[in-house]
């Protein structure tokens, strides 16, 4: 192919942060979450469940890691 004769491929389209925030409708079906075995995603619940709050939530307010002197998160 002559140098004249070659394919441009097309810009993609840009979009503003703005565009992208009012015309997302929060329904993406295109992602999907990594693969984890059941002791990856037993490891997950665990982290992120609050052993003695049997509801299903996460603890309020969170708590930093023990070796991290914070004041509590949230």
């Amino acid at each position: 192919m002559t140098p004249d004769k070659r394919a441009a491929i097309p810009a993609a389209p840009r979009k503003t942060l703005l565009q992208w925030i009012e015309f997302d409708d929060g329904d993406t079906i295109d992602f999907t979450p990594p693969a984890c075995d059941a002791r990856i995603q037993a490891l997950h619940t665990r982290m992120l469940l609050d052993p003695e709050n049997r509801t299903g939530e996460g603890p309020e307010p969170l708590e930093p890691p023990p070796s991290l002197r914070l004041p509590p998160l949230g």
